[in-house]
């Protein structure tokens, strides 16, 4: 599997001692899980998240013959002290996978445990890896299951439209025009010019810089260290100067001189449109919740697709996994856990915590309909197109 690649981080070593003894599981059928001592207990190893832990709670709560131990780590330090533990020999049966370049040293180090004898086993429903598939397999092994879907999205406010007289970005969307130059007039036509309002926010992040690069599978840096990259790099870096340069969106200087979060500038109702991911719908229910949204209500804003150059349309993600240990002592009760998760089950709650689930059903756009504003905006949140790995 080839990786994209936009920064390479250095790991710390922090010292962290959570050492405890498990029964051991060892039935053979999913329905009938247990240990002849009574529920097998699964050792999770998550991040600290206001919303992860309903979520567990449901799983523990759905049945008695697996139990879940959540180990928390705080989300600011979690990655370096997974690589601690991992590297320690600190127990675990499964564990959460926060940034997706980190899987392949695991898995070459030999820390996670292929699933593939798993899904045949319990003949796995995978509909839920269609569109991750390949963020999610190496060497031809599927190593993690999602449980949160990835993509990303334009966010409008669709008052600001109206208060224009210019068409929302659905509108060529439908009409087969939403490509990145409509999207640089519209964000010029929506910009006041003066920076009170702002045609487009392109947040700080690398790859926001590079959506139309990504949608085109630029992949950078391939895993033998080539340079893989094409005009579409160059391209979507003049896009964001020219921008800058026709006051249609935020300088990336000031966005870091002001510290200012994409989510407040959105909120604030004077920035007209907003790629970012699948995420953000939770963040404005929160906002409507507390009367955050400045100048626009709940029912002004929409959801659509990226912009896209490409004949066939992408959108970009990484998906959010559960990774088994290679070390447990329990892996078919583990594999229950992260199986429930990633299936149409845990999807459902998922969904009811404000995230895209990996896995679409009927119960799960369903349980979508309070985090999104109207029906076209959840046609277009909850639709099945190609998602493009991306790591940062």
């Amino acid at each position: 599997m080839r990786t994209r690649l936009f920064f390479a981080g250095l790991v710390a070593s922090v010292a962290l001692a959570m050492v405890a003894a498990f029964p051991a599981f060892s039935s053979p059928s999913q329905e009938s899980a247990t240990a002849s001592t009574g529920p097998a207990t699964v050792t999770f190893v998550m991040w600290q998240d206001p919303t992860y832990p309903n979520i567990v709670k449901a799983y523990n709560d759905s049945q008695s013959k697996v139990k879940v131990d959540m180990q928390i780590v705080t989300s600011a330090d979690y990655e370096t002290k997974l690589t601690t533990m991992l590297a320690g020999g600190v127990y675990m049966d499964a564990f959460m996978e926060k940034r997706q370049t980190d899987m392949f040293a695991q898995y070459a180090n030999g820390y996670i445990e292929p699933l593939d004898t798993y899904i045949k086993k319990y003949n796995y429903d995978t509909s839920g890896l269609d569109s991750y598939r390949s963020a999610v397999t190496i060497d031809g092994k599927v190593v993690a299951i999602p449980f949160r879907g990835a993509k990303y999205y334009v966010y409008y406010n669709k008052k600001m439209f109206a208060d224009a007289g210019i068409p929302t970005p659905d509108v060529y969307v439908k009409d087969g025009t939403w490509t990145w130059k409509k999207f640089m007039d519209v964000a010029q036509k929506m910009s006041s010019g003066n920076g009170e309002k702002w045609g487009a926010f392109l947040y700080t992040w690398g790859l926001i810089q590079v959506i139309p690069a990504i949608q085109d599978n630029v992949y950078f840096i391939t895993p033998d260290g080539k340079i893989d990259i094409n005009n579409t790099v160059l391209q979507s870096f003049k896009m964001r100067k020219q921008l800058e340069q026709e006051k249609a969106i935020m300088p990336y200087v000031d966005i870091l001189a002001t510290k200012t979060h994409y989510s407040q500038a959105f909120f604030n109702g004077n920035v007209a449109m907003l790629p970012i991911g699948e995420w953000f719908p939770g963040m404005m229910l929160d906002a409507k919740n507390k009367a955050s949204l400045k100048g626009f209500t709940w029912n002004d804003w929409g959801v659509t697709r990226l912009p896209s150059d490409q004949p066939s349309y992408a959108s970009m993600g990484a998906p959010t996994f559960n990774n088994i240990y290679s070390g447990s002592k329990n892996k078919d009760a583990a594999f229950d856990f992260i199986g429930w998760m990633g299936g149409p089950q845990g999807a459902v709650n998922v969904a009811k915590n404000g995230f895209l689930p990996a896995m679409i059903t009927p119960d799960v756009v369903s349980a979508l309909k309070s985090s999104l504003p109207d029906q076209e905006s959840l046609n277009y949140f909850t639709e099945k197109t190609k998602v493009i790995p991306q790591y940062y």
